[in-house]
Formats: structure tokens, sequence, C-alpha cells
């Protein structure tokens, strides 16, 4: 056996041997620490599994890192399935961030602005207004805003003399008014429902005032430092125009940033940043050219649909990247939505556009047919419905992140081969201008959906029930691919 070849054995055993962890959390919270631990120690006794002695030697240290957080788990007074789940998503994303640090790019300087919020107010004072509350002992800052045609405002609040800044819709739609965007990006931002933020330092203390000023637990990032390291926040962004955030103290925005809201074009952005790693990243280079993976495109094609871009670069070898099961995750999405059928036929114009749409494929309808053939295990059904759920949802992420890393570190090679053609690097715009959907295919939407989804979760259940193991359920198709998010892991 080759040394390539002994890697890749090395890494099918090593999925075998990490989805027990996972599998460990499917149990009660209060069996968690018990059964992790075993796990543990079944993983150290069988390290000599491994043919390499490099490996093996990673994973030890790995292992030693986990059994300190498990020890660290375990020493906690014992709590209700909350309280459990809390402290096991604390130790998650702590291993994660450690594991995940040694794969961080260097931070380069990039262009990044701010401008604080009395100043926000006094430059449109159309759009803002301030006032101040009482929270948790101190104040909150309520900024509102005003929707650029209606006569309508919104509030975001801002705990004063706290590390927090709101990310994500909130404070595109601040910056949207700042760079004056196209009006039907400002319109598309309205109404938010969610409020999703950034915190640093004192973690426990960013989390409960979080949660006063109702941001759920799923909603709270932790920065990972003392204080916003805002350079550090752009690069584990998803896209350009996510590089924004808003604090009482002001508006930080990058110039990507800014263009992005000016122009309405969008591009990809995201690094492998270590508080973010366990998501995985958008980006992939292969044969030298970079390139937005199926969830980075899955990103890209959500923000024009939906109208809060306008455009996005797209090189046609990424049509070597099938978005297929991120259209069902978006359409699962889409489907609690009014403009629904408006939004099916404005993402099959733009994946025919990028080479998404095969041959024979007339509507949108069409394409989430084949791609659920495709991919049977996609569940309509999946859904996150307690903190507990999120952990063992997270609990996933980490062994595929152990998975990601471990190919990087070994320069383990991709099976994925790029099919070229003269020219399929050279970028093109895709874009929604002048689209006008059909009424016709409208008035059909809705019925279908009601077939497809009988019909899909059938599939789904004939798939669930034909002896595939939890590990083949979690590396399927492999490199991630059947990683959809469910519809409240809220995307930026």
């Amino acid at each position: 056996m080759s040394v390539a070849e002994g890697l890749n054995s090395d890494r099918l055993t090593l999925r075998e041997k990490i989805s027990r962890f996972p599998e460990a959390m499917e149990g009660a919270p209060s069996s968690w620490w018990r059964q992790t631990a075993r796990t543990l120690m079944r993983f150290e006794r069988e390290l000599g599994d491994f043919s390499d002695p490099a490996m093996r030697a990673y994973f030890q240290a790995q292992i030693d890192r986990a059994k300190a957080y498990l020890r660290t788990g375990a020493s906690r007074p014992a709590g209700n399935d909350s309280e459990i789940a809390h402290a096991a998503e604390d130790l998650i994303m702590q291993l994660s961030m450690e594991m995940a640090i040694r794969f961080e790019p260097k931070i380069e300087e990039m262009e990044t602005h701010f401008i604080g919020l009395a100043d926000l107010t006094a430059m449109h004072p159309d759009r803002f207004q301030t006032h101040r509350i009482p929270l948790n002992g101190g104040h909150a800052t309520i900024l509102r805003v005003k929707h650029p045609v209606e006569d309508s405002w919104q509030e975001i609040p801002l705990p004063e003399n706290e590390k927090i800044w709101h990310k994500g819709g909130p404070a595109r739609a601040v910056l949207n008014a700042v760079a004056n965007a196209p009006l039907s990006m400002q319109k598309s931002e309205f109404p938010w429902n969610d409020l999703d933020v950034v915190v640093a330092g004192d973690e426990q203390r960013g989390a409960h005032v979080s949660c006063l000023i109702g941001v759920d637990p799923e909603g709270i990032e932790h920065m990972g430092e003392e204080d916003l390291n805002f350079e550090r926040f752009c690069l584990g962004r998803d896209t350009e125009q996510n590089q924004v955030c808003l604090g009482a103290d002001g508006l930080y925005f990058s110039e990507a940033a800014y263009q992005s809201s000016l122009t309405g074009h969008v591009d990809i952005v995201g690094e492998y940043m270590a508080n973010k790693a366990i998501y995985g990243t958008d980006k992939v280079v292969l044969d030298s050219i970079t390139m937005a993976k199926a969830r980075g495109l899955m990103r890209l094609v959500k923000v024009v649909v939906e109208g809060k871009a306008l455009s996005f670069p797209y090189k046609p070898v990424n049509a070597n990247l099938d978005m297929g099961i991120y259209s069902l995750f978006l359409a699962r999405k889409w489907a609690k939505k009014d403009r629904f059928p408006e939004y099916m036929q404005r993402m099959y114009e733009v994946l025919r556009q990028m080479g998404q749409v095969r041959q024979g494929e007339k509507n949108m309808r069409q394409v989430l047919e084949r791609a659920h053939r495709e991919y049977p295990f996609f569940n309509f059904d999946s859904d996150i419905n307690d903190f507990v759920d999120l952990v063992r949802w997270k609990s996933r992420k980490l062994a595929k992140q152990v998975d990601r890393e471990t190919a990087w570190q070994f320069g383990l090679p991709t099976d994925l081969k790029l099919e070229r053609r003269p020219g399929d690097d050279q970028p093109y715009n895709i874009f929604l201008n002048g689209f006008q959907p059909d009424a016709a295919e409208s008035a059909e939407a809705w019925p279908w959906w009601e077939r497809f989804l009988e019909e899909s979760k059938a599939r789904t259940a004939r798939f669930e029930a034909s002896g595939v193991t939890y590990m083949q359920r979690l590396f399927i198709k492999s490199e991630e691919i059947n990683d959809a998010p469910p519809d409240n892991i809220r995307l930026e």
C-alpha cells in the first residue's frame, strides 16, 4: 500500500471512529459526559488502527485536550437538560477554536471604517433616532431605524458598556441607509425578525445580556478575544456585505461592505477563522482556482433572489460543484414566505445563468425533484426545537471539523475532479435585472409543493430504513455536501 493509499484508508478509519462521538450525544443529556468519556477512551485504545505514526501522535494530542475539557465539564454541578446543554456547547466551541487556531490565515490589513452612534444619527436624522432604557443595572440605547419608503420604524437595542455588537440584517440595514444603497436592497432588509450578535470579553455575561435584549442563544457568536477584533470578524464572514456590525459605540464596516451596499454587487469572502471553524468555510481552492463551495453558492443565490443584493461574480468552472442539496434547503426556507412562488422562479433563473440547471429541466420544480432523488437523506422535517438539539447539531459539526482538519494536516487529496474548458476561470456577473415572474407558473407552486413534500418525505423514510449506518449518514457524499443546516440555524 502506498503512503497516499494508507492515509486515505486512515481517513475512513477516522470517520468511523469520530462518528461515535455525536452518536453518543443522541442519548439523554444526563448521559453525555459519561458516554463521551467512554468513547474518548475507546478512541485512545484504538489509535494503533491508524497506519501513520504522525497521525497517531496528532490524535493523541487532540485526545489529551478533549480529556481536559471533559474533566472540566464533569466537575460541574449536575443540572437540568438545558444547563447540561449550555455547558456542553461551551466546551464544544472551546475545543473547536483550539483545534482550528493553527489553520487560521494571517490577518492582512484591510480598509475599514467607523461611524460613532451620535454622528450616525446627526448625519441621517430622517432615518435614525435614539433613546435610552434601563437594562441589567445599566442602560441600553435603542436605535430606531426608519423604513426607506414607509412610515414605519424598527428598533435595535444596543447595551451600553457591554462588548456586544449586532451583525446580519439590522447592521446591513443601517449600512444600506448610510451608503444610500439601491432602494430595492434597502426595502428587502425590512422587517427583520431576528437579532444576531457577536460577543467579546466575558462570554457568559455577554450571552446573558444578549438574551435580555431578545437574542436567541443560537444567534450569539463569540469573538474569542477580549474585545472586538473587527478585521478578524470580517475575515470570518460569508460575504462582503456582512462585514459590518453595530454596537452602542457605533457602526463598523469594511470598504468592501460599503462598496457592496453602494453597488449591490456581492462576493464570497470567508476565511477559516477559529471562532467560526465549526461551521466550515464557503470557499475552496481546486486547480489553483478559488471558487465558492456549494454552501457559498447558496449564500450568493439567496441574497440575489431575496433582493438583498443585485449581482455576484461567477466562474463557469464553479458549475462542477453541484448546489442541489442547498436548493432544497432554500426552497424549504422560502416555503414559509408568501413570496415563495416568485422566489422559486427567481432561483431557477439564477441557477440557469450559473449552469446549475441540467438539460431538460424547464423550471425549479423539476430541479428540486431531481435534487431530492440525488439527496434522499435531506429531511424536510429537520429542525432544532431547543438548545439540546442545537448542541447535538454542533457535535456533528465538530466531528466534521476533525475530519476536515485532518485532511488539511496530512494533505489528503479531494476526490473531486474538475471538468475544465478554456476560459472557464473567467468570472461573469449573475443578476436578475428586468426579470418578471410568470403568473401561471406561480399559481402552480403551492399545489406542487404539497405533493412534492409528501413524495420527498416518503423517499427519505425509505432511505432511513435502508440500513445506512450513523457514520454513513454523517459523511455521506463526503466533503460536507450533506451539511445543509436546519431552518432555524440562521444565515447572516
